[in-house]
């Protein structure tokens, strides 16, 4: 890999090359993501106009929704608070043993 590296920054054209390539994926890679983007705020504001077309308080149905997600979210936790008990108790335990090990050396 240095061998690669020296080659690049010794010789200019290499690194023009390299240049113009790193350039040419940048350029790939963002077209990439603001076509996700415009794909995905495109799917957010179809959604905005059906709720406006079809319920009578549109504010309304995003807070409910919302707060379904909110109250999904702590069900989740609450249902991993076990494991994460579980988890915690685990590397005490192990951070015990350890120390345990290094103080009786």
């Amino acid at each position: 890999m240095q061998d690669f590296l020296d080659l690049l920054m010794s010789n200019k054209i290499y690194l023009a090359i390299a240049i113009i390539i790193a350039i040419g994926l940048v350029i790939f890679l963002l077209k990439k993501v603001l076509k996700l983007f415009l794909i995905m705020l495109a799917v957010v504001l179809a959604y905005g106009v059906f709720l406006y077309a079809t319920e009578d308080d549109p504010m309304q149905a995003i807070k409910d929704k919302l707060n379904l997600g909110k109250s999904t979210v702590k069900q989740l936790d609450d249902a991993t608070l076990d494991f994460q008990r579980e988890a915690i108790d685990k590397v005490i335990d192990e951070v015990d043993k350890k120390l345990k090990k290094s103080g009786s050396k």
